[in-house]
């Protein structure tokens, strides 16, 4: 008799442990403990051209643009746009001329609307080229809005504004940029030349326009 109480109570032990340790199914998990990778960013990685909610004052100044600067080719460059235009900043140490394409995700200098500045005896110029795959030419028409371009000090800084919509029928892969989208950024440059036939930098990096 007193064996089987003992038998009796061993297996109502084990019952009850088991019972306390099966988690219940309907428990929701706790905060933080979301499965690794998930994100509520919309999945956006890496550079953003950032919305900026007026225009951009093209002065020179990068405190307008609301992104994080992009770093390529030895360049600081920032990116925003509005409702109608991009805006580009870019400063470099150098003496020459400096340029920034844009292309389809991953794609090269061809095809690529390129915008170029530079000195022109001494004074200021900027023009838009198409890329061809190892030159590029001049466009028929600039459809730059705004520009400013400065060699001092062994710096140079090239800000301007251009359309969001790319003017047809000049050769580019793009008819713009759209939010949500990811391009090619390409920057060129020459550290002491203004001949904007030869460059001794030059790479590109992927960027998104902010949703």
């Amino acid at each position: 008799m007193r064996t089987l109480l003992v038998i009796i109570l061993i297996f109502s032990l084990f019952i009850f442990t088991a019972c306390a340790s099966t988690p219940d199914a309907d428990e929701p998990a706790l905060p933080g403990t979301e499965e690794p990778g998930e994100t509520e960013d919309n999945g956006i990685t890496g550079p953003l051209m950032g919305r900026s909610e007026g225009p951009v004052s093209i002065d020179g100044s990068n405190a307008d643009y609301p992104a994080a600067v992009i770093q390529a080719v030895e360049a600081d460059i920032y990116l925003a746009y509005d409702d109608s235009n991009i805006y580009v900043y870019l400063e470099t140490e150098g003496e020459g001329w400096v340029a920034v394409g844009f292309n389809t995700a991953g794609g090269g200098m061809n095809g690529a609307n390129m915008i170029i500045g530079y000195l022109d005896n001494d004074t200021p110029a900027i023009r838009d080229d198409v890329g061809q795959a190892r030159s590029h030419s001049e466009v028929s028409s600039s459809k730059v809005n705004e520009f400013f371009f400065s060699q001092d000090n062994g710096r140079v800084i090239m800000e301007f504004s251009y359309p969001l919509n790319f003017q047809e029928g000049e050769g580019y892969n793009l008819g713009g940029l759209e939010p949500g989208e990811t391009y090619s950024l390409i920057v060129a440059a020459h550290s002491s030349s203004n001949n904007v036939n030869q460059h001794n930098r030059r790479g590109s990096i992927n960027f998104t326009v902010e949703p």
